[in-house]
């Protein structure tokens, strides 16, 4: 009798590409990527979607790249996080795996995203100091906070040089995170810029972009040269025409789909 043991070998064939098809389908409800024309680039993530993890940088990391981080921590989106100071301390507070940072703390000049285990999120406006809480995984300082209500990005009142500097106020790369009005979605956005072609967007052309993107909350993350969104470990955003190599940053923001 003959045997066909070809039949099997197909079966198990069509069994992995129904496999791989439901990965990506489940995937992508996970995690929407897209661009817009070439130079706005946009990532948004169900924070209902079982298997997401959020991560922020390890003090021990403090300096990678974000490709260096996205590489690291096999991320399938990262962007580049706060503000920083010149020994690459970031400002504000910020929270990695349920720890703060040393030297870490809110302020009223700026805010930050907080996020718990089960990738509950919110974002605290400034003019305020809030406390860390214990729930919080993570927290990622910003400096400017966009709220739906002004449709603008603010500074604080104590703030005297938040929305008076060239670096806020003329076109530059940015780097944005904001969520929906019911905290469902979390969208990562960054802008290319200092490019002969496109020199970037200015505080209130970002604030359009959130508006437009119905957010409710928004943070302005470190910018200019720092701007960067790498996905599936492949950086998908421009450098500045003069810069050569992709910058070292404080800290960075990961999401990822575990196996």
């Amino acid at each position: 009798m003959l045997i066909d043991y070809t039949m099997p070998m197909k079966s198990l064939f069509l069994f992995f590409i129904l496999l791989l098809s439901f990965t990506a389908q489940a995937n992508s409800s996970c995690i929407e990527n897209r661009s817009e024309n070439g130079v706005i680039h946009i990532s948004k993530i169900n924070l209902n979607c079982p298997h997401l993890e959020m991560i922020t940088t390890l003090p021990k990391d403090q300096g990678l790249t974000v490709s260096e981080f996205a590489e690291k921590y096999q991320t399938n989106v990262a962007i580049n996080g706060s503000f920083f100071r010149k020994d690459l301390s970031p400002l504000g507070l910020n929270i990695s795996q349920f720890k703060k940072w040393q030297k870490s703390n809110d302020t009223l000049a700026r805010s930050f995203l907080a996020c718990t285990a089960n990738n509950r999120c919110h974002i605290d406006p400034i003019n305020r100091i809030t406390s860390a809480k214990p729930n919080w995984k993570l927290a990622l300082a910003g400096w400017h906070y966009y709220s739906e209500k002004s449709g603008k990005f603010e500074c604080s009142t104590r703030d005297k040089i938040g929305c008076s500097q060239d670096i806020f106020t003329g076109k530059h790369p940015r780097t944005m995170i904001g969520l929906d009005e019911k905290h469902n979605w979390l969208y990562l956005v960054v802008v290319e810029g200092r490019q002969l072609t496109y020199r970037g967007m200015t505080m209130d052309e970002l604030a359009q972009l959130a508006t437009q993107l119905n957010l409710t909350y928004a943070l302005n993350l470190d910018g200019g040269g720092s701007s960067t969104m790498v996905i599936d470990n492949k950086r998908i955003s421009a450098l500045p025409l003069l810069q050569g190599s992709e910058r070292k940053v404080a800290n960075h923001f990961g999401v990822r789909l575990q196996r």
